[in-house]
């Protein structure tokens, strides 16, 4: 069994990934198993390992800069871990180290939500942490993947205030915005997500989705900034 699952591509990107060897390679596996797929009430999802990466994820990045600014203010290292853990932020991350190609949805799932790829990143965290415990997984994420994928210089340059900039660009403008709940869309084994579209002067411009109105209106923002090139 154990060197059926040593071949698996999962095994093998794990160990190019984060330079070591899975112990408990299912518990990696269901890292990617999406709630779609199965009930929540069975536990055997990712939500679970999602809820426990959150929280080791956020002790790391706040003992990560803590030590890495040692002047700098409250404030910043506030900010600064707030960009990190931002759901944007991991979604992107995630992309980028590729855990998205292992992601196990439903079978005709149609529309995914944005914060998919940051939630499975936490559950990929949450099981490094019980496979190899807090240092391993500490010296993991800051060595194996903010060192090697995250330029800090850029993070905290970084603004995702998108619907401060919207607000600006309209207030510049002489023109108004309308962000409007549309649709409720209800998905077996699934939290009820928003879908959300931004008007300026009542003409669309975007549309955003995700699980709470606070956070699709947000991505409606970010798709409008893309749009009208406010960077």
């Amino acid at each position: 069994m154990f060197k059926r699952k040593s071949k698996s591509p999962l095994y093998q990107y794990i160990k190019t990934l984060l330079g070591y060897r899975a112990k408990n390679i299912e518990i990696y596996e269901q890292a990617f198993i999406h709630h779609s797929v199965v009930c929540s009430s069975k536990g055997n999802n990712n939500e679970r390992l999602e809820y426990l990466g959150d929280a080791i994820l956020g002790a790391i990045v706040a003992d990560f800069l803590y030590r890495k600014y040692p002047h700098r203010t409250e404030g910043f290292l506030t900010e600064m871990r707030s960009k990190l853990v931002s759901r944007d932020h991991l979604n992107r991350l995630s992309r980028k180290i590729g855990l998205d190609q292992f992601l196990i949805v439903q079978k005709g799932f149609s529309s995914l939500p944005s914060s998919i790829y940051g939630n499975t990143f936490e559950a990929f965290i949450g099981a490094i942490f019980l496979d190899k415990g807090f240092e391993k997984t500490k010296q993991a994420v800051i060595q194996q993947i903010f060192e090697v994928y995250v330029n800090l210089e850029n993070i905290e340059k970084e603004d995702n205030n998108f619907k401060g900039k919207i607000l600006h660009y309209v207030q510049k403008h002489h023109l108004k915005v309308n962000y409007n709940v549309v649709k409720e869309i209800n998905i077996p084994y699934q939290k009820k997500e928003y879908l959300v579209y931004l008007f300026i002067d009542d003409k669309f411009v975007a549309e955003g989705q995700d699980f709470s109105i606070k956070l699709a209106e947000q991505n409606a923002a970010m798709v409008a900034c893309e749009k009208l090139h406010l960077n």
